[in-house]
């Protein structure tokens, strides 16, 4: 097997303690030695010099300060008889910058040696975080072999044997990863957890719009929501639905809505020419597949809005990036349920009581929706994702 890893690169760790990596003894969930090697790496975060201009870093640090981890300790009852599984051999996905730094984190509150293979791109998020974990564990040698960064080109060979290395195999990459790296065996007791393909939309009250006081703010939610990541997460809506009964108050709701987001976008957002090329490609290509679609005027190529004509169980799958937004409006909630197929991740919203939404998901019951977020929330990662619980999956059960 070491052999294998000579084609690894190693960002932290290296082929011995990778080797290593499954016999070490896996701690309990939410272990005090894990919990205070977490705060330290968050407090390093805090302390790098650009890390404000960075505000995925400066979300990672916040998530994983010692009161928030105690908060999401508090949540758990019954874990004094759980394990963590063993090596957990993490694949991040190419586009989102930190995110194998929450499947890692979780990999650690649960107990687990991890391994996790970072994006191909160079990140500096990535360089900033890997500076405060080396940090950390400069205060922490004992949690270093818990830890292995890597990065490799796909080849089959590396992940075969990293896969058969662990207990868990955590794949964060969409439907295309998960089927090439189902193709590399697990050990007879290794479980599979997989993060497919999703999309997510967002709903607006109208009426509740119109009566907040700061829309600035909600717009800068939106963004953050969104553009911020260049609309690449699973859990960032491409499709906005507005509700209410009357339809001059959607529309006006509408239009203010887009005005303070537009000025934000102008003000902040950097659009590359390519991305202007694909979002009207985009475009074209869904007005060749569905009658009706009809485009907004555009006052710039950084925001495009395109009016769908009724919403179908595939008017998620037409959602873009870069700033390109499916719109609809509705007068009841109810018409909302052909988005809600088993690809919908993320409903997020703003102008309504999530306890009507709640209300609404559990009496409907469809395949899909597994979040419920306030605009602003939607990019927030939980220990519960996708509708997995995370701990529970990534630990083990002394029945006693």
């Amino acid at each position: 097997m070491a052999d294998k890893f000579e084609q690894v690169t190693f960002l932290i760790g290296d082929a011995q303690r990778l080797a290593m990596l499954n016999k070490v003894p896996a701690y309990k969930p939410f272990a005090p030695e894990i919990m205070g090697f977490i705060d330290a790496f968050s407090q390093y975060l805090f302390q790098l010099p650009d890390v404000k201009q960075w505000s995925d870093v400066a979300s990672l640090a916040f998530w994983c300060r010692s009161a928030s981890l105690r908060q999401m300790q508090s949540r758990y009852v019954g874990l004094e008889h759980r394990l963590g599984r063993g090596a957990a051999f993490h694949i991040a996905p190419a586009n989102v910058a930190v995110n194998f730094a929450y499947s890692l984190l979780v990999g650690l509150l649960a107990g687990n040696a991890n391994v996790v293979r970072l994006p191909g791109k160079d990140f500096v998020q990535i360089s900033m975080i890997c500076t405060a974990l080396r940090q950390a564990l400069n205060d922490y040698p004992h949690i270093a072999p818990y830890i292995v960064l890597v990065r490799y080109d796909k080849k089959k060979d590396v992940n075969d044997a990293l896969s058969l290395l662990c207990q868990t195999r955590l794949i964060w990459g969409g439907d295309n990863t998960i089927a090439m790296l189902r193709q590399s065996p697990l050990g007879p007791r290794a479980l599979d957890i997989t993060f497919a393909n999703r999309h997510s939309f967002c709903v607006i009250g109208a009426q509740g719009y119109l009566d907040a006081v700061n829309k600035e703010r909600i717009a800068s939610d939106f963004y953050n929501d969104t553009l911020h990541s260049d609309q690449n997460a699973c859990s960032s809506p491409g499709l906005v639905v507005w509700l209410g009964e009357n339809a001059e108050i959607r529309e006006q709701a509408q239009r203010i809505f887009w005005k303070h987001f537009d000025r934000i976008v102008q003000e902040r957002y950097t659009l590359q020419a390519a991305s202007a090329v694909q979002k009207l490609t985009q475009f074209c290509l869904l007005s060749a597949q569905v009658d009706g679609v009809k485009r907004y005027p555009l006052s710039h190529n950084r925001l495009m809005r395109v009016e769908l004509p009724a919403l179908s169980s595939e008017s998620l799958s037409h959602s873009g990036t870069c700033g390109y937004f499916l719109e609809y409006q509705i007068n009841t909630l109810c018409e909302i349920l052909p988005l809600c197929s088993g690809t919908c991740q993320t409903l997020s919203y703003y102008g309504m009581e999530s306890a009507a939404l709640a209300e609404f998901i559990m009496a409907y019951r469809p395949a899909g929706v597994d979040r419920l977020v306030e605009i602003g929330q939607a990019l927030q990662f939980t220990l519960q994702w996708d509708g997995f619980d995370l701990i529970y999956m990534l630990t083990r059960i002394v029945n006693v």
